[in-house]
């Protein structure tokens, strides 16, 4: 057989189709579709004939030589057979580490290099000639690269939704092959005036990065370079400008890019300093500065409406990806990393600079409190640099500035405040209570009424859940922001007044001031002595809500011991006063707010010594 394989071509063509017509089940060169389970395998390496794969090696090596003179329409067939042959190989892997050792890779980048070359000119031959026979090598050249450096698919089952564990990924018993040293060059080659490479194949090769980061550690570190940084950069930057390519593939592109940037923030992560290349903190800078792109600087024909409304769906997606990357399990790292990125003074940028746009504002600024949630996400620090650094009088007026806001927006400083899901009251408590005062204060300037009885319902429910809700919006000085908001009772829905106002009542059982009660008083003053206040009943309900005692006794002074990281300190053995002394305190032990994140976990309980 081998003699044969050697000596006569047209036998060596009809033994590999009928191995790949054997086996064609496993050429699932589409990375969009997760790939099929098949019970059977290819065989492997040692099952086939010897020396198969040198003479393979030697044929590839013609077809890669005669390739500046052109190649025949039999040739072309041939090296295209040959592609399918190894990614039929691979697909047993078994068979990945040795195939990846061999040459073939290298050639295969090579012809691939010189196909899209020939993709990327616009000429008249090229309008005529036929592409598919080139544009289908292309495909399965990547393919085949995907099956030697993601063995497991594991960028396939990402795109798809599903996130494999660290301990799924340590299981996975092969490893890929090494990241052969040309690929960072080709990849960036293919994107150097590209203009008139289709789309799809695009997208193909950032699935196929995207494949590589996946697939594992070693080569992940090795693709992320400057270079390649570069082109994922100016991929998205041209997401914007689709003159008339196909909008549905552009968008794609977009998606793939930033998933690939998801992926290679979260694997740096998990690298040490002199592993890496590229830092994070460099990938985030110029990711702020796309995001943040001056449009005014770009020549007036692509500043049309039409064009605004993509440069925004392309500035929502890069927002929605910023929750994608902090996702992680190193959640905090990544964290203190956006926030050394000037990352608030970014975001609220981006809400000043897009009032010049016409329309999708408030979906931009959803997308835009959404990105806020997730980089202050249970991160008490990050929370004080933020107020410290913006402030939310500012971000109030900013997002005032955009005009009336929907439901959606108004929800999602909900979400903000319980940093979750707003509906799970009695699941969720008070995560951050600056945007209940935010909302509060918003309810006049309302103009839909529905809007402010259900904001203010909602306000009603999450304040009062329990006393540790109650003191936080107490030591927020809420009572007070309640009373002003009051103050404007002629813009406010008598429902919303009424649960405002049962509000205070609630807060005030916990805690009020002379200063607040003398505000409070002062609210039910007319301008006519002898017309009454419309809030003097619900007025007075609250004041005997706040003097009536329900339940048992409870101290109006105590230690909060909420946090896991609360605790009474006592001085020093050396400090203390004669040879003892004792602590004396009575304990109150509430209901803690159920965290769905921990509740797969072990439980936790507060220790007392």
């Amino acid at each position: 057989v081998l003699f044969f394989l050697q000596k006569d071509p047209d036998y060596l063509k009809l033994w590999l189709d009928n191995f790949v017509s054997s086996y064609e089940q496993f050429l699932d060169v589409d990375f969009e579709k997760l790939p099929t389970r098949v019970d059977d395998v290819p065989p492997g390496i040692s099952l086939l004939p010897d020396n198969i794969l040198q003479v393979l090696r030697l044929q590839l090596l013609q077809c890669v030589q005669k390739m500046s003179d052109g190649l025949e329409e039999q040739q072309q067939a041939l090296s295209l057979l040959l592609v399918k042959f190894f990614i039929i190989l691979c697909r047993n892997l078994a068979n990945v580490e040795e195939i990846g050792m061999c040459s073939y890779i290298n050639h295969v980048i090579t012809m691939t290099t010189l196909y899209i070359q020939q993709l990327k000119s616009k000429t008249k031959e090229k309008e005529v000639a036929d592409q598919t026979p080139i544009e289908e090598f292309v495909r399965h050249a990547l393919a085949f690269c995907e099956s030697l450096y993601d063995p497991y698919r594991n960028w396939r089952q990402r795109i798809a939704g599903r996130f494999l564990s660290t301990v799924e990924k340590s299981r996975q018993k092969y490893k890929p092959a090494s990241l052969t040293v040309e690929f960072v060059p080709f990849f960036y080659q293919c994107f150097q005036e590209s203009e008139h490479l289709k789309e799809s194949l695009k997208c193909c090769l950032l699935h196929l990065f995207g494949a590589i980061v996946a697939g594992g550690q070693r080569n992940a570190l090795q693709a992320v370079s400057p270079a390649t940084m570069e082109v994922l950069m100016r991929v998205l930057a041209d997401c914007d400008n689709w003159d008339d390519r196909n909008p549905e593939e552009v968008s794609r592109k977009a998606e793939l890019t930033l998933k690939c940037l998801t992926e290679v923030v979260h694997i740096l992560l998990t690298s040490s300093s002199d592993q890496r290349q590229v830092e994070t903190s460099t990938i985030l800078e110029n990711y702020f500065k796309l995001l943040n792109s001056d449009h005014s600087a770009l020549p007036n024909p692509r500043r049309c409406r039409q064009w605004e409304s993509r440069f925004i769906a392309l500035q929502i997606q890069m927002l929605n990806t910023i929750t994608a990357m902090l996702d992680c399990t190193d959640r905090p790292v990544l964290q203190a990393i956006f926030l050394n990125s000037n990352c608030f003074e970014h975001l609220i940028r981006l809400l000043q600079n897009c009032k010049v746009f016409q329309g999708h504002l408030d979906r931009l600024a959803v997308s835009t409190i959404q990105a806020l949630t997730a980089v202050m996400h249970k991160s008490p620090a990050a929370k004080e640099v933020f107020k410290e650094r913006i402030g939310y009088a500012h971000i109030y007026e900013v997002l005032k500035s955009l005009g009336q806001p929907s439901r959606e927006l108004l929800e999602e400083l909900m979400n903000m405040a319980v940093e979750g899901d707003h509906m799970a009251v009695g699941i969720l408590g008070i995560s951050n209570v600056q945007p209940l005062l935010l909302l509060i204060q918003w309810l006049p300037e309302l103009e839909s009424h529905d809007l402010q009885i259900f904001i203010s319902n909602w306000l009603r429910r999450i304040c009062c859940i329990n006393r540790q809700s109650r003191a936080t919006c107490v030591n927020a000085n809420m009572v007070i922001r309640i009373i002003e908001t009051l103050n404007s009772h002629s813009v406010l829905h008598c429902t919303c007044a009424e649960n405002l106002v049962a509000l205070l009542g609630s807060l005030g059982s916990q805690s009020v001031g002379s200063e607040e009660l003398l505000q409070l008083i002062r609210l039910l003053r007319t301008e006519e002595p002898k017309r009454a206040h419309p809030y003097v009943v619900p007025v007075m309900r609250a004041i005997l809500a706040m003097a009536r005692k329900q339940g048992m006794a409870s101290a109006l002074q105590y230690f909060n011991l909420y946090h896991s990281m609360a605790g009474i300190a006592v001085p020093s053995i050396h400090k203390w006063p004669g040879s003892a002394f004792s602590f004396n305190a009575w304990l109150c032990l509430d209901q803690d707010q159920v965290d769905p994140s921990t509740t797969s976990k072990s439980g936790k309980r507060k220790q007392l010594y």
